[in-house]
């Protein structure tokens, strides 16, 4: 990949990330699936969303990484991971499955935003999407297949991507 190529699918992917961000952060999906929880005044749920500031500092939450608490003080996130060799004829971007302690990711990250679903959620089918999620192997990509997808199908959402990136976890 040339150097043009790089730029060009490094602006694809920024470009990508954010507008998965602005769409999921709408007033409109916020007010029809979740509700905000104020900071301090409840302890987590599983299912809970949280949305935790990008590196990048951009402006408000418009890029957004996102986790689903598991229970127990974990939150499993899906992260991309520089390119590794395929083994074929060229690079991939690794998805990384991994659930880190609540404290770990708010001390690393910075302080999250918290959504829960309107309704509740299956709790059973939440630990179940959560297992299956632990053994998967993913590309990931930062249009089609990121952390917001992710958290959208452990949340049994995944029809609010628009596509099947997560089939397993429906």
């Amino acid at each position: 990949m040339d150097l043009l190529e790089q730029v060009s699918s490094s602006k694809q992917a920024v470009a990508g990330a954010a507008s998965t961000a602005a769409f999921f952060l709408c007033e409109g999906l916020l007010g029809q699936h979740f509700d905000v929880v104020p900071n301090g005044v409840a302890e987590p749920q599983p299912g809970d969303l949280f949305l935790f500031p990008l590196a990048s500092g951009g402006p408000g939450w418009w890029g957004a990484h996102a986790g689903v608490y598991c229970g127990d003080g974990e939150i499993i996130h899906l992260e991309g991971h520089p390119l590794h060799n395929t083994g074929t004829s060229g690079t991939s971007p690794t998805g990384i499955v991994a659930k880190h302690g609540k404290s770990h990711l708010v001390r690393t990250r910075g302080p999250a935003k918290v959504l829960r679903m309107k309704g509740g959620l299956d709790a059973a089918a939440l630990q179940w999407r959560i297992q299956a999620a632990m053994d998967m192997v993913l590309e990931y990509d930062a249009v089609t297949c990121n952390c917001i997808h992710f958290a959208l199908a452990l949340l049994g959402l995944g029809q609010l991507n628009g596509d099947m990136m997560f089939p397993a976890l429906q």
